[in-house]
């Protein structure tokens, strides 16, 4: 039969090796976690860039459209005007 103290210290020593070891996975899994939220932020701030582009080249595209019609308005108005002559 082994004694007491054996058994303590292999207790011990087993102990410290799955704390060791469960630390590691805890500090792995904190790693990936923190890298995929960094990802995942990133992604959104480029979505949210590319929206807010999106936006912006369709307010420009109304604005262009708006100018083109009032255009082809004011010409209409002047051929409207030679017909009546």
């Amino acid at each position: 039969m082994a004694p007491i103290a054996s058994i303590d210290k292999l207790s011990e020593k087993l102990n410290e090796i799955t704390t060791s070891v469960f630390n590691t996975k805890v500090e792995s899994a904190s790693t990936v976690i923190s890298q995929a939220i960094s990802l995942y932020e990133n992604l959104l701030q480029q979505h949210e860039k590319a929206h807010q582009e999106t936006l912006e080249q369709r307010e420009a595209d109304k604005t262009w459209i708006c100018q083109k019609r009032q255009g082809l308005e004011q010409i209409n108005d002047k051929l409207e005007a030679l017909m009546q002559q």
